[in-house]
Order: structure tokens, then C-alpha cells, then sequence
């Protein structure tokens, strides 16, 4: 089956910005060297400086998940604030202590206490990435094969690793491009390994477009009290 072919030249000022992380199964290793060849000569290409190329190899295609996870995080959970919390006066307290039939009835409404509770260190927060005016610019190149085998397992596989890919590519603010192959038969897939060169160049493309719509100027709501007063 011939496709249409997608080709796209990033500008050497966005290749420079760009970190490429490529997670690729250890399944299918030979398929995966291929594809990871694929990337790195489209790389080549571009001029794309090796120290900005990370490879991260897991078991398989569920696993990828977890490693995506580890990479995101590091752009996406920030910092916030130190937790203090101050707590005074009558306190009641739950418990699941079996109390003498003395102290049943009154214990928590008779407690008074005063005390501190604080958090042992800053509190992380989930915050979609957003770069610096001149910061890098991080993306995730997924690589895996789901073959097709004598069951249905396939079919729930793929969707759970592509549809929680979908959810972290649309909340996280970094683009992860999706080089999972889920063909019938391994000939399908090495058919298929060219490819790699075009999920590289998507890599790019996406970057390129959420810059060009961060510069479109958008007007205040209406119920920004920011928003100027017309005139």
C-alpha cells in the first residue's frame, strides 16, 4: 500500500532548541534498530547535535508508558510551596482504636490541642510544560511493535498504550510522536521502518506549530478585570 509522503525541513534555530528522546521496546530488537537507524540518519541530516539525542529502552510497548512517564515528569511537576498548617481549639479525632466504655461518648469532644503540621519539603504540582523564550524544547519519540497474534490481546494493548500516549501528548505540553508500528505480520512492519524518517520530521512540526500559535495575539475576555475599558 503506497501513502503520500510527508517531508518537513525544521529551521536550524529550532533544531538547535530541540531535546529528542526516543523510547524504543527491547521486543523486535532487530526492527527497532532499523527504525532507530532511520531516526538517527534523518537526524544526521538536520545537523542535529548528538548530545541532545537520549535513547531509552524498556521490555515492551506497555512499559512505555512508564518510562514516558519518568520524562515528562521532570518538565512538568514543579516546585510549589512549603504546607503549614496551624490547628487549634477542640479537635475531633478518628481512630479505629477500640476504647474502655469510660472514654467512649466524650473523648473527642472534650480534646483541645494546638500544633503545627508542615510539610517535609516543597509540594510538586502538575503544570503543562511551557518553555522559555529560548529554552529547549523537548519531544518524545515513541518506538514499538504490536503484532498481531492468536488472541485479542493485540487489540486491548494497543489501546491502552496508544490512548494514554494520546492523553499525555494533549495534556503535558510536550509532543510524543507515535512510532508504535501494529501490524498483521512482522514482513508489514519491516515494510514500514521508512517511516521513522517522517515521525522525526513530525517531531519538528509540532514544535513549530505550537510556537507559531503562541504568537497569536488573542483579545481579553470580557470579564478579565485586566482587560481594557473601551473608549
Amino acid at each position: 500500500m503506497l501513502t503520500e509522503p510527508f517531508h518537513y525541513t525544521p529551521s536550524p534555530e529550532l533544531v538547535e532548541r530541540v531535546r529528542f528522546f526516543v523510547i524504543r521496546t527491547a521486543w523486535h530488537k532487530e526492527l527497532m534498530s532499523r527504525l532507530t537507524a532511520e531516526v538517527q540518519a534523518r537526524l544526521h541530516e538536520l545537523r542535529f547535535a548528538s548530545h541532545r539525542f537520549h535513547e531509552v529502552e524498556v521490555a515492551g510497548s506497555f512499559e512505555i508508558l512508564y518510562a514516558a512517564g519518568a520524562i515528562l515528569r521532570r518538565y512538568t511537576w514543579k516546585a510549589g510551596f512549603s504546607q503549614v498548617v496551624s490547628v487549634q481549639g477542640p479537635t475531633r479525632i478518628q481512630s479505629n482504636l477500640r476504647l474502655p466504655p469510660f472514654f467512649q461518648g466524650n473523648f473527642d469532644s472534650q480534646l483541645r490541642s494546638e500544633f503545627l503540621l508542615e510539610s517535609p519539603g516543597p509540594i510538586a504540582y502538575f503544570q503543562p510544560y511551557e518553555p522559555l523564550p529560548d529554552g529547549e524544547l523537548p519531544v518524545l519519540l515513541t518506538l514499538g511493535c504490536i503484532l498481531k497474534g492468536e488472541t485479542e490481546h493485540n487489540r486491548y494493548l494497543a489501546h491502552a498504550v496508544i490512548g494514554t500516549l494520546a492523553h499525555l501528548n494533549a495534556q503535558s505540553g510536550i509532543p510524543i510522536v507515535l512510532g508504535i508500528l501494529t501490524p498483521d505480520t512482522l514482513e508489514q512492519a519491516y515494510a514500514r521502518t521508512f517511516h521513522a524518517r517522517h515521525w522525526v520530521d513530525a517531531a519538528f512540526l509540532s514544535w513549530a506549530a505550537r510556537l507559531t500559535i503562541e504568537k497569536v495575539e488573542i483579545s481579553p475576555h470580557p470579564s478579565d478585570p485586566h482587560s481594557s475599558e473601551p473608549s
